[in-house]
């Protein structure tokens, strides 16, 4: 793989190279490759289709993660959200100690207690992680399904970004269930506030859980307001909006 620095920038394929461009810039490579038929067929590819295999079950894992919790990832992400998401997918696969290699699953590997771990802290934008942005401790209660931040202070408690004058927190739960490939998601309603100088607990708390079987998961939602002639906007950019997934059971 080797950049591409002329004035001219292409993408497509073009005498045999293939010409893309990602987050870095330019980049031209050697087009080539097996036919598809056989690396399906061909005993010398086995390890390859077992790889194959793993990583459609890591994508759709990671399909399944973000589209059920999309009304907030929408707001909170960074540009390689997706990617990083699927690299901690397959290291919960690879907790898999029941199944041969080629079927290692996610399910299987997010059953176990480390596979919850694993995930359990991830932040949707790297840019803006939630312990950065709130610097005080929230306690979570799976079974009320609430959270609750001690003493805050908004003003001071806050990463406050430049033009922000209200804040929102939002509690969502996620019944996940990879097995079947299924979700079932309750948030919060949106209850933005002044970002002021006034102290007080602050709890969020959901209007029920999901009564799927899956793994519960709850996130939490930081994001910021412009208040402009009495009506809020969401801050253009969203650097500074968190997410976070903060407790696994």
């Amino acid at each position: 793989m080797a950049k591409e620095t002329s004035i001219l920038k292409l993408k497509g394929v073009l005498d045999g190279m293939s010409f893309y461009k990602n987050s870095e810039g330019h980049y031209v490579r050697a087009k080539g490759g097996i036919e598809k038929e056989r690396i399906m067929n061909d005993a010398n590819f086995a390890r390859t289709r077992e790889n194959m295999n793993e990583f459609a079950n890591i994508n759709g894992a990671g399909k399944l993660i973000r589209n059920s919790v999309s009304e907030y990832m929408r707001r909170a992400k960074d540009m390689r959200t997706s990617s990083r998401l699927v690299s901690t997918v397959a290291k919960i696969k690879n907790l898999d100690s029941v199944s041969p290699r080629g079927q290692r699953t996610f399910a299987n590997g997010f059953s176990t207690v480390e596979g919850k771990a694993l995930l359990t802290g991830y932040d949707f934008n790297k840019y803006a992680p939630l312990q950065m942005i709130l610097k005080k401790d929230l306690q979570v209660d799976p079974v009320a399904g609430s959270i609750t931040v001690t003493g805050f202070k908004p003003s001071t408690d806050l990463a406050v970004p430049e033009f922000a004058t209200h804040v929102n927190f939002g509690l969502a739960c996620v019944s996940l269930d990879a097995e079947n490939d299924a979700s079932e998601t309750i948030y919060t309603t949106p209850a933005p506030m002044v970002i002021n100088d006034d102290v007080a607990d602050l709890t969020v708390t959901l209007s029920g859980l999901p009564a799927g079987a899956g793994v519960k998961m709850f996130y939490v939602l930081v994001e910021f307001f412009q208040e402009v002639n009495g009506e809020l906007y969401e801050l253009r950019s969203g650097q500074m909006n968190a997410l976070k997934i903060v407790h696994i059971e």
